[in-house]
């Protein structure tokens, strides 16, 4: 089927619509056909520590979006496809063979890496052995470092023109837009405030958070959670969620705030994963409370800051 989506600036305006073919992939069988599943990407703890070292390095970052990413995978098994809705062609008996991946397939994700990770060994960048989704290459003494998140990459590194030749390498293997110095990353907002210094901040995601489950002009709080919160085993009382996807997805939202840029609610969010295997109304209450106080925080940022280290402090 086709699915469709607006896509927006860092400033929040829309930039283009974008329309997908998406096979139906839950109609595959493992070892028919797909086979091996995984495929590594970057941890936002990971993504800290590149922009904590481009911080303490003084390192020229910019953002590269490869277009359509995980159509560049090449399958290994022989799959068909119904034809899609809109495509023409007069033998409606007749399917589509795929040649490679589209998305939606269960192996999408595994081709698309297998396929950058070949693309990338033959200009030189290799995966780094403590994150195969960060990609190094020497010059000398020089390093230049590509972190990828599926069809999102950072390129990093002291020099310049490395920066520029890696962008135009990779824009031969694969189609790419290069958006320049990053500004915005997986819902991430970077900002430069001079040589080593950058900050992370959430504050649009959170914004859309709170319109997402309306609580827009929810009043604010000034602390994660009631200081009296008491996590207890289900009470009678206390009425299990009819639907508890609503309080599930919330938490999961959370969390990604919790552990990108807001350490500050990691221990609220503990607390409301107690609530989990049986969502309860009382539950969701503290998980609102927790969104009113982000968004009464929402311009709060984690500053990754470097400084030199004093003559005294090198000398002890």
């Amino acid at each position: 089927r086709w699915v469709f989506k607006v896509k927006h600036t860092p400033e929040g305006a829309i930039e283009r619509y974008k329309a997908r073919l998406v096979a139906k992939g839950f109609a595959q069988r493992e070892g028919v056909d797909y086979g091996e599943l995984f495929a590594p990407t970057s941890h936002t703890s990971a993504l800290r520590a590149f922009f904590a070292v481009a911080a303490m390095r003084k390192l020229m970052v910019h953002q590269l979006d490869v277009s359509t990413a995980f159509l560049n995978g090449e399958l290994d098994e022989e799959l068909y496809m119904e034809q899609p809705e809109g495509y023409v062609d007069q033998r409606r008996h007749m399917v589509c063979r795929l040649r490679k991946s589209i998305y939606g397939l269960k192996q999408a994700p595994r081709c698309w890496y297998d396929k950058l990770a070949l693309e990338f060994g033959k200009l030189g960048l290799h995966p780094s052995a403590a994150e195969p989704a960060l990609f190094v290459m020497s010059a000398g003494v020089k390093r230049t470092y590509v972190l990828v998140h599926v069809d999102d990459m950072l390129v990093a590194s002291e020099d310049e023109q490395l920066v520029v030749a890696a962008k135009a390498a990779i824009n031969v293997a694969f189609k790419i837009r290069d958006l320049g110095i990053a500004r915005r990353y997986v819902g991430i907002d970077l900002a430069w405030e001079g040589p080593g210094i950058v900050t992370l901040s959430q504050e649009r995601y959170i914004v859309e958070l709170a319109e997402r489950f309306g609580m827009r002009d929810a009043k604010a709080r000034t602390i994660p959670l009631p200081a009296d919160a008491r996590a207890r085993p289900t009470d009678p009382e206390d009425e299990l969620l009819e639907n508890p996807t609503q309080f599930r997805e919330l938490v999961g939202c959370l969390n990604y705030v919790a552990v990108s840029t807001r350490p500050d609610v990691a221990f609220a969010l503990s607390f409301l994963g107690r609530y989990f295997a049986n969502p309860t109304r009382q539950g969701l209450v503290y998980a609102r409370d927790v969104l009113r106080y982000l968004v009464g925080s929402k311009e709060l940022r984690l500053c990754l800051l470097y400084t030199s280290p004093s003559p005294r402090d090198a000398h002890e």
